[in-house]
């Protein structure tokens, strides 16, 4: 048997704002299409597990409406597999936050949930940050923001210094005209920052033609499991029901540990919490009682009614079935943003102000496209190659059940700030490539929509 990389959870994510002289379709390609999936046991049972610690929730101030809100807006449209990075997408919208004025910034600050004060949204991100890139052993974390400026826009020196200062973003003045130039060093920055997921994240460079600004950001998570929850050997191929009595077959990892777990009446769901090495790091599963409860799950759910949920967890012993699963997601988010109140940044009417020092320059600049690619893997930490065997397991000891033999959804956290990496859907764990599809339509103002000039940001 060949060995699997060592690893509990692989993710990347990527965003790119095309800020453009025109509404100009910026397109990023996407990445091609293949497939795999879920459900089994066996009669090895693992090695008892446990925390070595008390599991104490966050208790600070969550500022997560607006990743619920993501995930919510994309999932009532898209039925398959999906995956988001909500601090990634907010990297990037909070640089455009502190150059913007008016109704722009009232917007962003309204749908991201900022702090009143300028100082307090600063005072946040710098929290994050300093966190995302202090990883414990065994988890590998790379976060990077990149500004890409024309030679032709002038970025005011407090600008720079306040997106360098409190956002450990880089400010790169060059030629944009030059797009194979450009695109190549984007490619080779991201590379890095994804250790090889992402080789070419701009496949054609037409896509940047007649760019006045880019905003990159880049964010990569490994992480292992805590302890051995999954053995190799406890793998087998078992049915992973995609919707009602439609079924693939799939490799499922099973443990019995001791694990944080939760029922939910109100979402009528199951919710289990794995860690991740170290202490800062988990992955929660919220896990519908029927196949086909994740479109009701996904409507109902919000982060008060898990944060309560997740305060009611006890460590229990809990017999876990969870898919192997692997996929790659691109969004393309102005339908999403302009859904959830972020419009003025798109449209003639953004005020980007407190970026460029003429105001000249400033009404140039407005957000062509928003691209964001994802990609997560999960695994056993261990071998693979089980799929032609399927066992029917008893449970010989005395347990709660979580069985994610159908669609679940899940989200990654930072457990010492709060902060949601990775949120997402699996619907079939052998899909291996998902989109929100269309990557640009043309939008009314918000002076010519049957709205008027007082668009209020989404609660």
């Amino acid at each position: 048997m060949k060995p699997t990389r060592n690893l509990g959870c692989l993710s990347f994510t990527l965003v790119v704002l095309l800020l453009a002289k025109e509404c100009t379709c910026a397109v990023i390609q996407s990445p091609a299409v293949a497939n795999e999936s879920a459900r089994a046991r066996n009669e090895n049972v693992a090695p008892m597990q446990m925390d070595d610690d008390d599991f104490v929730p966050y208790q600070g101030e969550r500022s997560s409406l607006f990743d619920w809100m993501l995930l919510k807006t994309i999932g009532k449209t898209f039925t398959g597999n999906l995956l988001v990075s909500p601090i990634s997408i907010k990297l990037a919208l909070v640089l455009l936050f502190e150059g913007s004025q008016d109704q722009t910034a009232h917007e962003l600050a309204g749908v991201m949930q900022l702090p009143v004060s300028r100082s307090g949204t600063r005072d946040r991100f710098t929290t994050i940050l300093r966190s995302l890139k202090s990883p414990p052993p065994g988890c590998t974390l790379n976060v990077g923001t990149r500004l890409y400026v024309d030679n032709n826009i002038l970025t005011r020196q407090r600008y720079e210094a306040i997106i360098k200062t409190f956002y450990d973003s880089d400010v790169i003045n060059t030629n944009l005209s030059h797009t194979s130039l450009i695109a190549g060093d984007i490619n080779m920055w991201v590379n890095n920052i994804t250790q090889g997921n992402i080789p070419r994240m701009i496949e054609d460079d037409s896509t940047i033609k007649d760019s006045l600004m880019l905003v990159v950001n880049a964010l990569y998570f490994k992480g292992t499991w805590r302890h051995k929850y999954f053995l190799p050997e406890n793998t087998h191929t078992g049915r992973f029901y995609t919707d009602g009595d439609k079924s693939v077959n799939v490799e499922f990892m099973h443990t019995t540990s001791r694990l944080y777990y939760s029922e939910s009446p109100e979402l009528d769901a199951k919710i289990l919490r794995i860690p991740y090495s170290g202490h800062k790091f988990a992955m929660y599963l919220v896990l519908p009682r029927t196949s086909s409860g994740t479109d009701l799950l996904i409507r109902d759910i919000n982060p008060f009614i898990l944060t309560k949920h997740v305060w009611l967890m006890q460590e229990l012993q809990v017999d876990v079935l969870l898919p192997k699963f692997k996929f790659d997601f691109t969004s393309y988010l102005e339908p999403v943003l302009r859904e959830l109140g972020i419009r003025d940044i798109f449209d003639d009417t953004a005020m980007l102000i407190g970026i460029a020092r003429t105001r000249r320059a400033s009404k140039h600049l407005k957000v062509s496209e928003i691209v964001q690619k994802t990609g997560i893997e999960v695994n056993e930490n261990g071998t693979s190659g089980y799929a032609a065997t399927v066992v029917q397991i008893s449970n010989k000891i005395e347990a709660e059940t979580f069985h994610a033999n159908h669609p679940f959804v899940f989200y990654i956290e930072d457990e010492t700030t709060g902060t949601i990496l990775y949120i997402g859907k699996v619907a079939n764990p052998l899909e291996k490539f998902g989109s929100t599809g269309s990557p640009k339509q043309q939008y009314p103002s918000r002076f010519n929509d049957g709205m008027g000039a007082t668009n209020s940001p989404a609660a």
